[in-house]
């Protein structure tokens, strides 16, 4: 007996040795990330303050820097597109789909969950391809309505977002719906609701888990670079706001950290660490706004 309760001991304390290991390792990794972002970025931002944020990068080769201003504002456009078109969508795809009554509207809904769970697992730089694909193909229809329609431009970018982040936002806001307790769901049918005001109803009896995946679907849409490749393209320069404005390279900053990056150029290398810190406080700033949101739930 005293044989096996040591056993016992020896393998509880091997188990959580390893774990501890594992976790300290991870934890130096991000730490390593987080401190190197901070520390490189930080120099370039700080000397640089504030023109970084508004001008456009500096000729590759010379001692000046630049700035990120062009990126900053083709990521806000990207953004704000792609969350304007992907929130009402997942809202009323995840209704629909958890709100289901008739025959045809579940086999319709197990569908959409079942495609839309397949796109999660989709790597994104498919996701992008695949957007060039179908504007490419539209293209020589679209020149005729629109003249400088084109595939890489400001709406592939935004339309290669909102793909890359409905499905997160949806499936969050599903999962939210089922979990709601049948007898609340009876309740409100009970007082004489239809469904559009019975799901009303429920969404606000689910505000967090819609504040989560709506934060969710901002984070990934701001962090996303492999689906922007071959849609927004890039652009080092600020679009002119006019009609043909959708239908232009854009940049962002994510192209900016990789293209700048890759470069050989000690000055545009530096625009990288700048454009990784300035993404790196955004991202955090979406976090932790998040959560002070779904604190006060």
């Amino acid at each position: 007996m005293k044989t096996l309760l040591s056993t016992r001991k020896l393998k509880s304390a091997v188990v959580f040795i390893s774990l501890l290991a594992a976790f300290l390792l991870a934890l130096l990794l991000v730490g390593h990330i987080v401190a190197t972002v901070t520390y490189r970025g930080l120099a370039v931002v700080a000397s640089n303050f504030p023109r970084i944020f508004f001008d456009i990068p500096a000729v590759p080769g010379v001692r000046e820097v630049g700035g990120v201003g062009p990126h900053l504002l083709g990521t806000a456009l990207l953004v704000t597109i792609a969350f304007s078109i992907g929130v009402p969508i997942s809202l009323l795809a995840a209704i629909f789909t958890a709100e289901s009554l008739k025959p045809w509207e579940r086999k319709l809904g197990k569908m959409t969950r079942l495609m839309t769970h397949m796109l999660i697992e989709f790597p994104t730089i498919v996701v992008g391809l695949s957007v060039y694909g179908i504007m490419s193909a539209l293209t020589p229809y679209m020149k005729t309505l629109i003249p400088g329609f084109k595939p890489f431009s400001l709406l592939s970018g935004a339309v290669a977002l909102f793909l890359v982040s409905v499905p997160y936002m949806y499936a969050q806001i599903e999962d939210g719906l089922k979990s709601i307790p049948q007898h609340v769901r009876e309740a409100v049918y009970s007082l004489g609701a239809g469904r559009l005001l019975t799901s009303y109803i429920l969404l606000k009896y689910l505000k967090s888990t819609v504040y989560a995946a709506l934060s969710i679907g901002l984070a990934r849409m701001v962090s996303e670079t492999a689906a922007l490749f071959f849609t927004a393209f890039g652009s080092d320069v600020y679009p002119l706001f006019d009609i043909q404005m959708l239908f232009r390279p854009i940049g962002s900053l994510t192209l900016a950290v990789y293209y700048f990056g890759l470069t050989g150029y000690e000055n545009w290398v530096d625009l990288s660490w700048a454009a990784s810190f300035i993404l790196f406080v955004l991202s955090l700033v979406l976090f932790i706004a998040s959560r002070l949101l779904l604190r006060g739930r």
